[in-house]
């Protein structure tokens, strides 16, 4: 299985609670790196400190993992450092340290477990996506470009965040009539999506704050659905070919920066890994600049694959993209 991310972090284990990590230009927004790169960072690191100097508990994945950002990640060698802070049987907790030339940006804390080995009972719910979402894409009808009854397929290639250019993602037709709800399936032609990759799709979306304004932010949902929708009536299972560009940005009214990003993951994937994310985004409420995000991503038989919680600040700055001086909040 081709890892490309994992290629990008270039984890380097250089003590028993010391690692290294490399960054990538397609990591970037402006003069940072995405929030879920950096987050996907931590996870490889705190799942490599398990599988390591932690072996010995036997708990190889992780199921919580928290992550504070104090101060936005920049073009830079990531230094982690890792404190063991309860070592059990069932479960172990760590806290991760991110800095940047000394400098503290993120702390994160992981809980390890051992999803091969039941700890208790097993009991199915009544929990459903609410609204309902499409039905699953015909996945073979989309690789082989040609219309899906209810998605429209698109790429997003622009110079915020590149890695956008290297996902395919899967638009429902109609749009996001419900305010407040964002669905969309990814995936990675010729990848294959792992735990670090799922780590960072937690961050990967049209932004919901542009979305819920109807603004002219270069993540606007709706902006996103009805270029797509136009491609797609002239050129049916093509993926839309969508962009964007720090001069557009620049005439943004607000930016998103998360605070807080809360992970609990459900399951282990296969060994293979995943060819497609379902991810359905929820925000309750926007009130004042701050806004929460819901993330539940799914494999292709809806099944949970983890659950996120986003803390959300929408500021009336554009200093994200534009390079300008950042200070903190």
């Amino acid at each position: 299985m081709t890892n490309p991310l994992v290629d990008q972090i270039n984890l380097q284990q250089t003590s028993s609670h010391s690692y290294t990590s490399l960054w990538h230009h397609d990591w970037t927004i402006g003069p940072n790196l995405h929030g879920g790169h950096v987050a996907a960072v931590v996870q490889l690191a705190a799942q490599t400190h398990f599988a390591t100097t932690l072996a010995a508990q036997n708990q190889p994945d992780i199921l919580t993992l928290h992550l504070d950002f104090l101060v936005g990640c920049v073009h830079q060698t990531m230094q982690i450092t890792v404190i063991d802070i309860k070592i059990g049987k069932v479960t172990s907790t760590i806290q991760l340290q991110v800095k940047q030339k000394d400098k503290l940006k993120a702390i994160a804390t992981a809980t390890s477990t051992n999803f091969s080995q039941p700890l208790g009972p097993t009991a199915k719910s009544d929990w459903a996506l609410h609204p309902p979402t499409k039905p699953v894409p015909d996945f073979e009808k989309v690789i082989a470009r040609k219309p899906e009854d209810n998605w429209i397929p698109s790429i997003l290639a622009g110079e915020i965040g590149p890695f956008t250019g290297q996902l395919i993602a899967l638009q429902p037709r109609g749009g996001f009539p419900v305010a407040g709800v964002l669905d969309s399936w990814y995936t990675y032609p010729g990848e294959r999506i792992d735990s670090t990759y799922l780590t960072m799709m937690n961050d990967v979306m049209p932004s919901m704050s542009d979305t819920l304004l109807h603004n002219n932010g270069p993540f606007n949902g709706h902006v996103l659905f009805a270029a797509s929708e136009a491609w797609a009536k002239e050129n049916p299972g093509i993926p839309a070919p969508l962009t964007n560009s720090f001069r557009e940005a620049a005439k943004a009214t607000s930016i998103d920066m998360t605070l807080t990003l809360d992970v609990q993951y459900k399951r282990r994937l296969p060994k293979e890994g995943l060819e497609w994310v379902f991810s359905r985004i929820v925000a309750r409420m926007l009130d004042g600049g701050r806004m929460d995000l819901n993330v539940t991503l799914c494999d292709r038989n809806m099944d949970v694959l983890c659950l996120a919680n986003h803390t959300v600040l929408v500021v009336g700055d554009q200093r994200k993209y534009n390079g300008g001086k950042k200070g903190k909040l």
